[in-house]
C-alpha cells in the first residue's frame, strides 16, 4: 500500500510478485521464506512460520514423538509424529487472524480510495 499510515508488517511478510508465468506470492517471516502460486497457500505457510516460531520460543511441543514402524517386508522405519492438537488449533487461529487482518486492510484501502 502507498499510504504510510496503513503499512504494516503483514505487507512485508506476505508479498505479491508479478511474473510472466503468473502472480507469485512470497511468505517471509522469522528468517524463513516460501514462494507459492496461490495466496491461500502463502497464508498457510505464513501461519506455519508464525505458529512454529511462537511454539519454539515458548517451549511447547509441535509434534508427537516419532515412532518405529515395521513395514511388510520386515524393514523398520521411523515415522514422524503427528502435529499436536494445540499446534493445530493455534495454526488455524493464526490463519483466521491473518485473513481478518488482510480483509480489514482491504476495507481501509477501499475507504482511502473513496475519500
Amino acid at each position: 500500500m502507498l499510504d504510510n499510515r496503513t503499512a504494516s508488517a503483514i505487507d512485508l511478510a506476505l508479498q505479491k510478485h508479478h511474473t510472466p508465468v503468473g502472480d507469485l506470492y512470497a511468505a517471509i517471516r522469522h528468517g524463513r521464506m516460501k514462494r507459492c502460486f496461490s495466496r491461500d497457500t502463502a497464508i498457510r505457510w505464513l501461519a506455519h512460520f508464525l505458529t512454529s516460531h511462537s511454539f519454539t520460543r515458548s517451549g511447547l511441543k509441535q509434534r508427537h514423538p516419532d515412532f518405529l514402524v515395521e513395514q511388510d517386508h520386515g524393514e523398520q522405519v521411523w515415522r514422524r509424529g503427528e502435529t499436536t492438537d494445540a499446534y493445530h488449533r493455534a495454526h488455524q487461529r493464526t490463519i483466521r487472524r491473518l485473513r481478518l487482518i488482510l480483509a480489514r486492510k482491504r476495507e481501509i484501502q477501499k475507504w482511502n480510495e473513496k475519500y
